[in-house]
């Protein structure tokens, strides 16, 4: 476990070896979420590989409708 400090601008920095591990990159867009009491930072995927993603695993065939929610629970509608 790695414990960082918070800025004075509310910013925490990611070590070095886990942005490497994740592939963050500078310039990368961020998604950040709540869950039971966590943040949960992930790295934001490209829509056409959730797309692909969600296709596949699904297991059935998939509506627009469906992936666009899938999307928005995701990335909040950005």
């Amino acid at each position: 476990m790695i414990t960082k400090k918070v800025l004075a601008k509310g910013q925490v920095v990611i070590p070095k070896a886990i942005r490497d591990m994740l592939g963050v990159n500078v310039g990368d867009e961020m998604v950040v979420d709540v869950e039971g009491g966590r943040i949960i930072l992930s790295k934001k995927r490209d829509v056409v590989r959730v797309f692909s993603e969600v296709a596949r695993t699904s297991g059935r065939r998939v509506e627009m409708a469906e992936i666009k929610h899938i999307l928005e629970e995701r990335y909040g509608g950005d």
